[in-house]
């Protein structure tokens, strides 16, 4: 997890990066490291568990501070309060199996690596959600991806060479594996896509640009021409317009010409 959070940090940004996976993968880390302390597997398998849950706290809190602006104080808060959450709960199953094993039980012990393979596994279906909301692989470092999946086939080798072969551990690492490989296999098909819609968008908005350009670039040419335009009173002559009013003039009577002549002399 390392290479994420490194990438997280750099870029400020987790958007396509589902903190829904790192908490069911914290919350899966309980039961499976309880699991493989009280089967004493080995020491690497034993340790990361661990070292996964606590990575993966730091990266949740990396999705809380940069996809939801939550403050980084109460990030760093949220961080500790959910590492010291789960050791307790941790701490607390170990006793529970312990305390099956000596009456004679083991089944609490395998319900914890059940329901840790199972949450472990589950946890990437969060991820998935996001590849198909955003139909691309975003957010999630592929570096990441790369060194967990390897981590889980050499994992997954390790347990051939127990005395006993752990089943239910084998399971847990080749869902990883195989759920793992599926989110590259959609990187290499999905994102190429992607990139040609961008491309495509991309072209489309200059050329949607430069027409509603062109339509207010017309109207002012119109405009334009209407003034150079001369209308019908302009390309009148004068004294064309000048004997038209003397005609006019003359052909209406005065209001003192339309008076009977008798009248004008008695007046």
């Amino acid at each position: 997890l390392v290479p994420q959070i490194i990438k997280s940090y750099r870029s400020k940004d987790t958007d396509g990066l589902s903190a829904w996976l790192f908490l069911i993968w914290v919350a899966g880390s309980i039961p499976q490291g309880t699991y493989l302390v009280v089967e004493n597997i080995n020491i690497p398998l034993i340790i990361q568990p661990q070292l996964f849950s606590t990575f993966a706290i730091i990266a949740m809190a990396q999705c809380w501070r940069y996809s939801h602006g939550i403050s980084a104080r109460k990030c760093t808060v949220g961080a500790i309060a959910s590492g010291a959450l789960a050791g307790g709960f941790e701490v607390a199953f170990y006793f529970l199996c312990k305390l099956g094993e000596r009456r004679g039980t083991s089944a609490a012990t395998k319900t914890m690596g059940i329901v840790g393979a199972v949450l472990i596994v589950v946890g990437l279906v969060p991820q998935y959600y996001e590849i198909w909301r955003l139909k691309e692989v975003r957010g999630i470092s592929l570096l990441f991806l790369a060194i967990d999946c390897s981590g889980g086939v050499f994992s997954l080798l390790s347990l051939v060479f127990k005395e006993s072969f752990d089943g239910i551990a084998a399971a847990n690492y080749i869902g990883i594996v195989v759920l793992e490989l599926g989110i590259f296999a959609c990187y290499l098909i999905l994102n190429p896509r992607a990139e040609r819609r961008r491309l495509r968008e991309q072209e489309q908005q200059p050329s949607s640009d430069s027409a509603s350009q062109s339509a207010p670039t017309s109207d002012m040419q119109d405009i334009e021409q209407a003034r150079i335009t001369p209308g019908a009173e302009s390309t009148t002559p004068e004294w064309s317009r000048q004997t038209t009013l003397d005609e006019k003039s003359t052909a209406a009577p005065t209001p003192a010409d339309s008076r009977p002549k008798s009248t004008i002399q008695e007046a």
